[in-house]
């Protein structure tokens, strides 16, 4: 209770009265309660944004954007990290509309392979048990006495996994790239494909065969990883993408 009355006198104090406004092609955002605070955010430097939002947020129409911008020191990203929390559906796409000049879409969906979820079950619910129970048989059997919660460790985090399994995806539309992941809270990363700066594949030896492997994309405010999806289809959006990417003229610092 005390940590949640704190959260929100903090965020009451720090965003009180928070607006956003366009002036000369760059976004005056304005907030604070004791001192305030103006920040001055241009579209061109935005390089990812984060929508997130849980089960109950969604019912009340409440979410959160999170705004990374260019930084070349690793160090000032959190300092170039401007939050805007509490906004509706509503706002969020006039926000949006602002910093993209259009609502990005989702496009084309790509899917983790299912390998993904069996492998976050086997490091975090089938190693801690295998080594709860040789600890038991080896040791001292005295935490077997604690087996029910063991039950609901196993319960709880196959039910997060689920979820996360069920969340995870990856949209491309002709501008966008979108990916979602999260359990409870909802994460939906959007950027730009002209604004990449480098991209990484990677397969591992055993995952040929499969046709898996992994993708990063390179931001001037970030990373965005998207794991263990079809690694053709990856390929083949890697070379357009490369292709945009040296094609476009556009002036994104």
């Amino acid at each position: 209770t005390i940590i949640f009355l704190i959260n929100i006198v903090r965020t009451i104090v720090k965003y009180f009265n928070f607006s956003i406004a366009k002036q000369k092609g760059s976004l005056l955002l304005s907030y604070g309660l004791i001192n305030t605070e103006s920040t001055i955010l241009k579209p061109e430097k935005v390089q990812i944004v984060n929508i997130s939002r849980n089960y109950f947020q969604k019912k009340l129409d409440v979410l959160e954007i999170k705004i990374k911008q260019a930084t070349s020191d690793e160090k000032k990203q959190k300092k170039n990290l401007i939050e805007i929390p509490g906004c509706n559906s509503q706002e969020r796409d006039e926000i949006l509309k602002l910093l993209f000049n259009q609502l990005p879409e989702r496009g084309v969906m790509m899917r983790p392979n299912f390998r993904k979820l069996v492998f976050s079950i086997f490091l975090t619910i089938i190693l801690p048990l295998t080594g709860f129970f040789i600890f038991g048989t080896k040791v001292d059997a005295i935490v077997f006495q604690y087996s029910h919660f063991a039950v609901f460790y196993t319960v709880f985090l196959l039910v997060i996994h689920i979820f996360e399994f069920k969340n995870y995806r990856l949209f491309v539309s002709d501008n966008h790239i979108i990916k979602q992941s999260g359990a409870w809270d909802v994460d939906n990363e959007i950027i730009e494909i002209k604004k990449i700066q480098a991209i990484t594949t990677s397969q591992l030896f055993w995952h040929k065969n499969l046709n898996i492997g992994s993708l990063t994309l390179h931001t001037a405010g970030g990373s965005l990883s998207f794991y263990l999806g079809e690694y053709n289809t990856i390929k083949e959006y890697v070379n357009l993408w490369l292709y945009e990417i040296e094609t476009s003229d556009s002036n994104w610092m």
